[in-house]
């Protein structure tokens, strides 16, 4: 079909748009907010601290309370490293596949949803259609949160929110929280001859990278099988740190996360293991170096999304999709964030989130199709009339 055909041509022109993280988003904000406000839609922005960053929230329909919400984040993981076959910011379509960086998280989604505001301009809407854009999601959820307090504070009321996440256009009704933490650790320097006269940082980050594990073997004791793993996870992921091989080590890094299961408090888990590393394992050192101590900083958080059958967003998802099963995943989204706004929330996109972040990232173009028949019926659904 030529609308989508349109919607793969959207998908690589966003891919085009290099929204690492550490970068701007503008462009692909202003590119979006062109479409969107050329077809009528009313627009409004909130920004980061820099002003280099953008969440874009547009409406299209009746001004009234509710509607649906179109929700979907325009940063991407980095490339650094990685060996792509191609540009991975130059979308391109090959046996049947859109390849780049954000093709299945997520800017197919977007995409899609772009390609259909001309249909949704059109539209006898009987309630309205918002299309959510955010900025840092890949780094915690940090953007999406200014969105929803100006959406609060401009008393703008959704009924629900569909965050087009990749999950191979399945019905996801849960997933688990994220907490990201930085622990720095700092000893004094010395000899390696001689490591009982100073307090080596990196033995004091191995030891705590040991407690992690024993911690992590302790969260598995509380289950939920909805989950793979059906359990709250936390490992390190980075560690840095040292000067040369024969000197203790004086100020070292490791960055860690635990992904909490819903109605678990990952902050909570987290002060847990720096009370028992400050108790267990801080004053070895410093019976060698009074100075030896650790430093703990949560760089990022956003809570997990509750399964709640009851909610209008997974309800409309399953009428559209017909399925029976609501599953849960073990990635964060915004979802969470949506819920605890008060906005239902449901998890549904192209896309598997198994290429997600990886070399040759890619989404199957039919993949964007069932998308975009997907989108289609969720408009049908709000210009159907209002029964409240």
């Amino acid at each position: 079909m030529a609308a989508d055909r349109d919607a793969v041509s959207l998908c690589a022109r966003l891919i085009g748009f290099d929204t690492t993280s550490r970068n701007s988003n503008l462009a692909l904000i202003d590119f979006a907010q062109d479409v969107l406000e050329s077809l009528g839609a009313s627009c409004r922005r909130t920004f980061d601290a820099q002003n280099k960053k953008a969440n874009l929230f547009a409406s299209f329909g009746p001004g009234r309370a509710g509607g649906y919400v179109l929700s979907g984040h325009t940063d991407v993981v980095p490339v650094d490293g990685q060996n792509w076959s191609s540009d991975p910011f130059v979308g391109e379509v090959r046996d049947g596949k859109l390849y780049g960086r954000g093709a299945a998280d997520m800017k197919s989604f977007i995409g899609v949803a772009l390609s259909l505001a001309p249909d949704i301009a059109r539209a006898d809407l009987k309630r309205p259609v918002h299309y959510a854009l955010s900025f840092d999601e890949e780094v915690g959820c940090a953007g999406v949160g200014h969105m929803l307090a100006d959406l609060a504070d401009a008393e703008i009321v959704p009924e629900l929110a569909i965050i087009g996440e990749p999950t191979l256009m399945r019905v996801v009704g849960a997933h688990k929280g994220g907490t990201g933490v930085a622990t720095r650790f700092i000893g004094q320097e010395g000899h390696s001859s001689a490591p009982h006269k100073g307090a080596n940082a990196v033995m004091m980050a191995g030891e705590f990278v040991a407690l992690l594990e024993q911690t992590a073997a302790r969260l598995e004791e509380d289950s939920d099988p909805s989950f793979d793993p059906p359990h709250s996870t936390i490992q390190a992921n980075m560690i840095s740190g040292g000067t040369a091989v024969n000197v203790l080590g004086r100020e070292t890094l490791v960055r860690w996360e635990c992904r909490a299961l819903p109605g678990r408090n990952g902050k909570d888990i987290v002060a847990q293991v720096c009370s028992h590393a400050e108790h267990a394992l801080l004053p070895k050192y410093r019976a060698r170096a009074a100075c030896a101590r650790m430093e703990n900083e949560i760089r990022s958080f956003y809570p997990g999304m509750k399964l709640d059958l009851n909610s209008p967003a997974i309800a409309l998802a399953r009428e559209i999709t017909g399925a029976n099963d609501v599953g849960a995943v073990s990635y964060g989204t915004e979802g969470g964030l949506f819920q605890q706004a008060g906005i239902p929330a449901v998890i549904c996109g192209p896309g598997s989130i198994e290429q997600a972040h990886r070399a040759d990232e890619f989404v199957e173009v039919s993949q964007l199709e069932a998308c975009a028949s997907f989108l289609r019926k969720v408009v049908a659904r709000a210009c159907a009339p209002c029964t409240e």
